[in-house]
Order: C-alpha cells, then structure tokens, then sequence
C-alpha cells in the first residue's frame, strides 16, 4: 500500500472512557472542525437538488444565518437537542451544519413518520427545539398533537431565513470528544425507534474508517490502470454521489453526506428512488459513486438493459440493507466491468460500521460482509454469554470507540459490564476475520425444536436465477411451535413455481430448513428507509 496512505489511516491506542481503544491518530477534536470544508471548497458545487444547485460557499452562508437565528432567537446553547424533521434536502444540510457549529445536538427524524412516531421522537428525546417540514407539522396537527410546546421553524420561517445569508464565519463551539453529536433512531423493524447517542470521537471515527475505504477503492482501481495511487487521485474527476438513502440514517448521514463534505465532492439527491431517473442522473452528472440496496440494483440493470445510457462514470458501487444475492452480484460485475464493488456490515449504534469489503475480497467471499474494522472488536458468544471459537456461530456482541454511548431514550444497561454490545444478530468469524450474518436473533425461527437461521434460508432461494429476492420468517404451529414460511419476489421476465424454487433449496440445505410454504409475488418487498426488508409487514399481511 503507497506509504502516504498508511500514514494518512495510522492507528494509536487512545483512552475512551476510562478502556485503551483504538483510534486514528489524526482524528479531528469536534464534529464543526469538519466545516473548514466549507471554506476550503468554496467554489465548488455541493449539492444538486432537482434543478437548484448550491455551491460550498452558498451552503456556509446560509448556515451562518440559521445559526445565528437559533442562538439569538431560539437561545440554543451547546450541548441543546434540536429536531430534524425535514426531507433530502439542501436546507436538512444547512440545519445539520448550523446546530453542529452552535455545539448542539441535531435529533435526526424520519418527517414521513406517523404522529405518535414524530411526537414520540421529539419529547422522548427532550428537544428544545425543531425544525420540521409542511408534512411533519400538518401530520401532527392533523392528529391534534402537541409535542409539549417545544418551538418550532417551519418550512415556511426556515425559507424566510435562509432567504438571508450571511457573509461570516460559521461559529465554531467546541465540544470534548465524548459528548454527544448526533442523536439518531434506530431503523425500528421491532418495536419503537430508541434514539443512539453518537459521540463526536465515535462519528469522527467512522467517518475516517469510510475515507479509508474509499482510499482503498482508489488504490485498487490505480492497479487496475497500471498506475501509482498518486497519480491516479491528481487524474481523477471530483467525487459525485447520488443519495438515494434518507440523511436520518448512517448510510447518507455519514456515509454520504459528510463523506463528501470533508472531500469536497458534490451529492446529488435523489428522492423518491426511480431507476430511469437514476439513470439519467448518473449520465448527466458523471456521478462516480451509487450506494444502494439490492432492489434498486436490479431496477437498475433491467432499466440499463434497455437503454444505451452511458454509465462510465460509475467506478464506485456499494450494495447494502441486506446479503447480496450471487445472481445480482454478478450481473453487477458484468454491467459495470470499471467499477470497485463493496458492502458492509454495521448498525446504527455502531455509527453504520463494523466490516467493510470491497473489490476482489467480496467478489471472491460474497457471502461474507467483510473483515472487521480496526477500531472494532468482535465476539461471538452463545446463549450463556461464552465466547465461541472462530467458525461457531452465535449472538455477534461488539465494542470499540465507534460505538454509541447508550440510548438517549431508553434505560441502561446498554452494555455489559466490560462494555460490549449485543447486537441481536446471529453469526460467524472465520479465521481471516471475516465476518458472516446468519440471521437476526429475533428473526430465528425454532421449528420442532431446531434453531432455522432466515438468513440462510433467503441466501439458498436466491440462488434460484427466478429469484429476485426473498424473505423467511416463522408463523405459529400448533405441532411444530413455529413453521417456516417464505415469500419470493421474480425477476421480471422470469417464470418459476413454488415446487422449483423448493426443489433448488433442497440441494442447499438440510430438510428441516426447507420453507412449508413458499409464496410467489411480482412486486418487490416492502422496506424500511435503510433498505432493510419489513418482516412484520410481510407477516402481519
């Protein structure tokens, strides 16, 4: 690896909370130093939204005037918690930047959400104020809730203020690296939505573990062009994003947009996902960089397949939200031969990374979603909390400086008493550190007495070249306690009974682990913002 790259990522073993830990060792104090970005790229593009284009400096100009309204206003002291409740947007941006420069809290929302969610969102985590979009304050209103007075800017005063930028410099409040930085809700497939609190050292944190991987991609793409790594990056076109993810998840939260911010690159927003647009986008643009969950890969491809678009820019693709299936993985490969292909593993309170993968160690162990990440430790334990041997699979428990500091809305314990977390997923460790999801705990199915992994189960189905993608889960039986059950969603053009897909399960696994009932569906399967596959839907429906 070129020396300046090792450099650039060293690590050191730094004190976190009273545990040595490893960080890197150039890891900025606070989450605002960041903004210096905003100075730094000032004429360049920063984000495309529909037709409006904002530049660097524009976005620090408007920033500078919201945050001075919600100091002088509003009365935000460093360390307030401030609701976020607007969509994919320009202005979500300028609100994430100001607060964090104030030394406040952004409380990131899903505005699409119910009002029992918003209102549940807002006072669970003690706002002192909000930002919310027409959609959020009418759904609020529409259900005659108040969430206990805590003052508001709406779209409409948010628009009056940013119609005044300011020609100064951001505030920079500086914060220790344990406090909080980001109050943000777990995804919610099972009960409500608990708020992680991030820290700065552990956003900080992941944030350079994303700028590793993307070093990486660049190195291996200069070996693929015959080329040094320095080189290539003085050779290469500014990085262009295209956001599909919600900015209330780690996936575009982190990510995407201050992945960018740091690098200087432009995001284009695009919501709600339409694969033709996708498309033209990625053409227009030039984008570089498309994170997705498997479902929009096939939109995609089968999209592409009918169009002469040009996609040559696309060197970066990252497949998320669930296993990638073999089928898609490859079709991936042969439509976009330029690109370095990736995943992960992560959550939420681990501010979205605990593996990474990318290139030909994930083309080569598809099924794995990567070696760990330096700055995270690993166990696999049993039922009794006993650490397992690598290959034994078991609850995945992790710890280390990127994780949250606990729930801001839950009570402890969060960790056990040597600060591990239960992650609630069932896995493996293989002796190359590469770690293997077999299934949510929750998700296990025990039918008859044996333990049947969903995960498992979805990765043999898919592998039927009908399949698009699959979802297993157990239903109540008077006989066998649960009976597993799964629903396929084909690809389009393709035909494929229940008895064939069956059939092609059998040779993949024990008997016990064949669904009792495989149910077919041309729609695709109902997702959460972060791509995960609702279960409970599909259950409940």
């Amino acid at each position: 690896m070129n020396p300046s790259i090792e450099e650039q990522f060293r690590l050191i073993e730094k004190e976190v909370n009273g545990r040595p830990c490893k960080v890197f060792a150039d890891t900025p104090t606070c989450l605002s130093e960041l903004f210096t970005a905003l100075d730094e790229f000032a004429d360049r593009e920063f984000i495309l939204q529909a037709e409006r284009r904002v530049s660097y400096a524009e976005v620090h100009a408007n920033a500078v005037a919201l945050a001075a309204h919600l100091s002088h206003e509003v009365k935000l002291k460093p360390g307030s918690r401030v609701g976020i409740a607007l969509p994919n947007s320009i202005e979500w941006c300028v609100a994430f930047i100001a607060i964090v420069a104030l030394g406040a809290v952004p409380v990131l929302i899903n505005n699409r959400g119910t009002a029992d969610e918003l209102q549940h969102c807002l006072t669970s985590t003690d706002c002192d104020a909000w930002l919310g979009d027409a959609l959020a304050v009418s759904t609020l209103a529409a259900a005659s809730i108040d969430p206990g007075k805590i003052p508001l800017i709406d779209q409409v005063g948010l628009a009056a203020i940013l119609s005044k930028p300011l020609s100064k410099p951001l505030p920079h409040t500086q914060r220790r690296l344990e406090d909080e930085a980001i109050l943000m809700f777990t995804s919610g497939t099972t009960g409500s939505a608990k708020a992680a609190i991030l820290t700065h050292i552990g956003v900080l944190t992941a944030l350079k573990t994303i700028q590793y991987s993307s070093a990486l991609i660049t190195s291996q793409m200069a070996a693929q062009h015959g080329m040094d790594y320095d080189t290539l990056v003085s050779m290469r076109p500014s990085p262009v994003t295209l956001l599909v993810f919600p900015l209330f998840h780690v996936s575009g939260c982190h990510a995407v947009f201050l992945s960018s911010l740091v690098q200087g690159a432009k995001i284009v927003l695009l919501q709600p996902w339409d694969p033709d647009a996708a498309l033209a986008t990625i053409a227009a643009e030039k984008v570089t960089a498309f994170p997705g969950v498997p479902t929009m890969y096939w939109d995609l491809l089968r999209r592409a397949r009918q169009t002469d678009t040009d996609l040559a820019s696309l060197s970066s693709i990252s497949i998320g939200g669930q296993a990638t299936p073999p089928a898609l993985l490859e079709a991936v490969q042969d439509a976009f031969p330029q690109s370095i292909l990736g995943t992960g593993y992560g959550m939420t309170e681990t501010n979205g990374i605990v593996t990474l993968t990318l290139g030909d160690e994930f083309t080569q162990n598809p099924t794995s979603t990567g070696r760990l990440v330096a700055t995270i430790e690993v166990e696999i334990r049993d039922d009794t909390g006993v650490a397992l041997a690598r290959g034994e699979i078991g609850e995945i428990f992790v710890r280390g400086v990127p994780l949250m500091a606990g729930y801001a809305n839950a009570r402890p314990p969060f960790f056990d008493k040597d600060g591990w977390f239960a992650t609630g997923d069932i896995g493996r460790l293989d002796p190359e550190q590469r770690l293997y999801i077999v299934d949510r705990r929750t998700d296990m199915v025990i039918s008859g007495g044996e333990n049947i992994y969903c995960a498992e189960v979805e990765q043999a189905i898919n592998l039927h070249p009908a399949v698009r993608e699959s979802a297993a889960f157990g239903e109540a039986d008077e006989r066998l306690g649960e009976r597993l059950v799964a629903i396929a969603a084909l690809e389009e053009g393709q035909t494929a009974s229940s008895d064939d897909i069956l059939a092609s399960v059998a040779a993949h696994l024990a008997r016990y682990k064949i669904p009792k009932k495989l149910l077919l569906t041309r729609t695709p399967l109902p997702r959460n913002p972060s791509g995960k596959i609702i279960k409970r839907q599909l259950r409940d429906g």
